[in-house]
């Protein structure tokens, strides 16, 4: 499916309001899925996520569990209608590239209506709680968790919803890049505790002001900056000394470069996760 059709599809959602949300997908979706390739993927997997609409009952995978590039379990919403801090970073959002799969986009748009309801949120506790007691992750001590590869904190609610399941849960280890602040500082300024297993990374390409940025540096879940730059070699390889200096170039020659699979930048653990590593992590747009 055209990258334009599913811009538009979710342009035309009222994200501010479950129900109805619910209610337009069941409307507009067919219609949409009735121009494509009837036996292709699309229509596949919409018909998968049609019946999710129906049911409420999750039709695609909560979580995922770890690929070559990121061998964490990991969570994700809907980039775009979740990213209440967007910016410039809507010219080079990584995540409309895993639109190239309908599994993807369908699993980010199911995630973002389950975090809607309390019985999406049941759902989310639950395929948590049976995946953590896998025996991939029960032997473990500790669980790192990348919280929104794709999408962000949507609301003050649901940065409470999270940072509750993470105090639930010690044994994740969470780290995020979130341009949520407004929602973050809001969660703080009414009184509420700072989960001890949550790092935060200060992405950039949002919208906010210097003066809000140095008021989430200043909270105690953060680690730092985050930083995406632009590079003239985009055919530069990771991990080549002539990748660093490029990235590095872009930011002055000051920061610790992303070797861009997450996991391999540190022999004690992912820099990201660390919040004593204070130092901007940079990686090149891609």
């Amino acid at each position: 499916m055209k990258m334009s059709k599913l811009k538009n599809l979710l342009n035309t959602l009222d994200h501010t309001n479950g129900a109805k949300m619910v209610a337009d997908l069941k409307q507009v979706l067919p219609m949409l899925l009735a121009t494509e390739n009837p036996n292709g993927h699309w229509v596949k997997f919409g018909e998968k996520f049609l019946n999710f609409l129906e049911t409420g009952k999750p039709a695609f995978s909560i979580f995922t569990e770890g690929n070559s590039k990121l061998p964490f379990l990991s969570f994700s919403s809907m980039p775009f209608i979740s990213c209440r801090g967007m910016g410039s970073c809507e010219d080079f959002c990584y995540s409309i590239k895993a639109w190239r799969y309908p599994a993807a986009f369908f699993r980010m748009l199911q995630n973002f209506i389950l975090l809607q309801t309390y019985n999406g949120r049941e759902y989310l506790l639950s395929a948590l709680i049976d995946t953590l007691d896998r025996p991939k992750f029960k032997a473990l001590e500790r669980v790192d968790f990348r919280l929104y590869v794709d999408g962000d904190f949507n609301s003050e609610f649901e940065v409470g919803f999270w940072f509750s399941v993470l105090m639930q849960n010690p044994k994740l280890r969470a780290y995020g890049y979130s341009k949520s602040f407004a929602e973050i500082l809001a969660y703080f300024e009414n009184g509420y505790t700072a989960p001890e297993n949550y790092v935060l990374n200060v992405s950039s390409g949002h919208k906010h002001t210097s003066a809000t940025v140095e008021q989430v540096k200043a909270l105690p879940i953060t680690r730092g900056d985050f930083i995406a730059v632009k590079i003239s070699d985009k055919n530069l390889k990771p991990k080549t000394r002539e990748y660093r200096e490029a990235v590095k170039t872009a930011h002055n020659g000051n920061g610790f470069v992303c070797p861009s699979k997450c996991g391999e930048c540190l022999a004690t653990g992912h820099a990201c996760g660390i919040k004593s590593i204070s130092k901007p992590i940079l990686i090149a747009v891609h």
